[in-house]
């Protein structure tokens, strides 16, 4: 890579890791307070408390979050294709990166088939619990179909739309980052091409929008603690222990895939191929990680990602403004792995055998889908249908998982976005960049150490 402009960055603040602190505190009151709130059940107080506090401030965090990402991403990232000087160093990284993201969502679907092809899950499964889910998610699952039959015609030639905007203004405002990703890689390249005292000019007008916007995420990350809470209060609130235990082998089966990838598959990524204590990385990524859990968002995420790529572990700019929007567009471990595990485990529940052509098929569909049809509203639901009616399962089963998806979408958001801080380290690592010495420069005296 081309060497980097210098840029004054003052030390991390010893307040980002009491904020992180912090964060924990209200990750853990606010799942107790909501496990309460779960069994005191329906009442005004309570109600109350939910719509007029918990909601509103919930909201007012993952709206503060979700009004920094166009500008954040826009700005740095098209910073960053100035700094790499030319498309082949683009196309190097890119290809690289994309690699990495490739390899481990195929890990993490291989992982979700062993488990549930070994525990079984679905085996078992009352009818009245099939049928008593239909009558309660019936009209939900309705609009979920009518939204995965989207999802085939998002892939090709629909993709080509959903890239290429024809109006950047409305994709901008549907947070669409596939097209903010391409729009900034474009005008990247063309600054690099006209005459460089114009094209440096309009770099520190950008640098100066990417360090205003960091300086917000900031801002809003010292009421992170708070916020966490109360959107841990709402979600578990609404969990329902009941539902919980109609389907608690799913649910096992899910978590211990998550469990397996974020503990098995990431810790073997960050000794061998990162070479860092794997109890620095964890401690180093806890904001990203309870920023994830508490708000089931990558795109809400991604601003703490990159300030904590950054200020945490080291990592220049021209890194994280690169590796950060593309793992949260493709990047999907988590997602993969829930979508092979619930497609399986209603597979198995409605006692319809998947061979191994529809195992390959499974596989294929899941890794292009979570791929193409990012600018699909409503996550990772409609995208498992449409695999589902392809490989011939019910689509109308995705009721007996709707009750508990709130509470995986938690722990899969979890697991996407620390392959995406894996993602700039790795990026990092086989660029050669020496991440003490940028620890260093910003006065972090607690540097690395590599195994």
């Amino acid at each position: 890579m081309p060497p980097m402009k210098k840029t004054q960055s003052s030390p991390p603040p010893q307040e980002d890791r009491r904020v992180s602190t912090r964060i924990f505190i209200g990750l853990v009151v606010g799942a107790v307070i909501g496990a309460f709130f779960n069994l005191w059940g329906p009442h005004p107080v309570r109600d109350w408390i939910l719509d007029n506090l918990c909601a509103p401030i919930g909201t007012a965090f993952l709206r503060s979050l979700f009004m920094v990402v166009v500008p954040l991403v826009l700005s740095s990232l098209t910073v960053g294709v100035c700094n790499l000087g030319s498309g082949q160093n683009i196309g190097r990284l890119g290809g690289r990166l994309i690699g990495f993201y490739m390899a481990t969502v195929l890990v993490a679907i291989f992982i979700g088939q062993a488990l549930v092809s070994i525990i079984q899950p679905g085996a078992g499964v009352s009818p009245e619990l099939i049928e008593s889910s239909r009558q309660s998610f019936e009209s939900q699952v309705a609009g979920l179909r009518e939204r995965s039959a989207m999802v085939s015609d998002s892939l090709w030639p629909g993709l080509v739309e959903t890239i290429i905007p024809r109006n950047i203004i409305f994709e901008f405002s549907e947070t669409n980052m596939l097209s903010i990703i391409f729009v900034a890689v474009i005008f990247g390249l063309a600054l690099l091409s006209i005459e460089p005292k114009k094209a440096l000019a309009v770099q520190d007008v950008l640098s100066a929008v990417s360090e205003a916007s960091i300086k917000i995420v900031g801002w809003i990350m010292l009421f992170a603690p708070i916020a966490v809470a109360a959107l841990m209060i709402t979600a578990v609130s609404q969990f329902g222990f009941e539902v919980m235990g109609s389907v608690i082998f799913y649910i096992g089966v899910v978590l211990l895939g998550y469990a397996t990838h974020f503990f098995v598959t990431y810790s073997a990524i960050v000794r061998l191929l990162i070479r860092m204590p794997l109890k620095e990385f964890y401690r180093r990524s806890w904001p990203v990680i309870a920023t994830a859990f508490s708000t089931s968002s990558s795109n809400a995420t991604m601003p703490t990602t990159m300030r904590t790529l950054e200020k945490e572990f080291g990592l220049p700019k021209s890194i994280t403004t690169f590796s950060v929007p593309l793992g949260a567009t493709i990047n999907m471990d988590g997602t993969a792995l829930f979508e092979v595990v619930a497609a399986l485990f209603i597979a198995q529940v409605f006692g319809i055998h998947i061979g191994l052509l529809g195992q390959v098929t499974l596989v294929v569909l899941i890794l292009v889908t979570s791929i193409g049809v990012a600018g699909v509203p409503g996550g990772s639901i409609p995208i498992l249908m449409s695999a589902m009616a392809a490989l011939g399962i019910p689509p109308e089963g995705i009721a007996l998982v709707l009750g508990v998806d709130r509470l995986l979408d938690m722990g899969r958001t979890v697991v996407n976005v620390t392959g995406d801080v894996l993602g700039g380290l790795y990026l990092a690592r086989v660029e050669g960049i020496d991440l003490e010495q940028h620890l260093s420069e910003r006065g972090d005296t607690t540097k690395m150490q590599r195994i």
